[in-house]
């Protein structure tokens, strides 16, 4: 039984390691191509590219570091608890 619950928590943290990284992944393309929208639609015709690539760096930079703590929350912390919760209702 307890090789069988390890086995499952590893199997798990695998696949919530998988989903945090395929959704940090898209969460970023997401948030630079509405990045690359808001400088096209904001700038002046003439602009040069390297304040085009400035201000998505910058608009990036901003972003990354809340989405790394809503995705942990989301994917690693939540589910875990959860599954603790349950499993302590179940068996405690």
């Amino acid at each position: 039984m307890i090789l069988a619950m390890l086995r499952l928590v590893v199997v798990g943290l695998i696949v919530l390691t998988a989903l945090y990284w395929l959704l940090l992944i898209y969460a970023r393309s997401v948030r630079r191509e509405r990045l690359e929208k808001e400088y096209d639609a904001e700038s002046v015709d003439g602009d040069v590219k390297g304040h085009r690539d400035d201000y998505i760096a910058q608009g990036m930079a901003a972003y990354e570091h809340s989405l790394k703590r809503k995705l942990l929350w989301l994917v690693y912390i939540l589910p875990v608890s959860i599954v603790l919760v349950l499993v302590w209702f179940n068996f405690g």
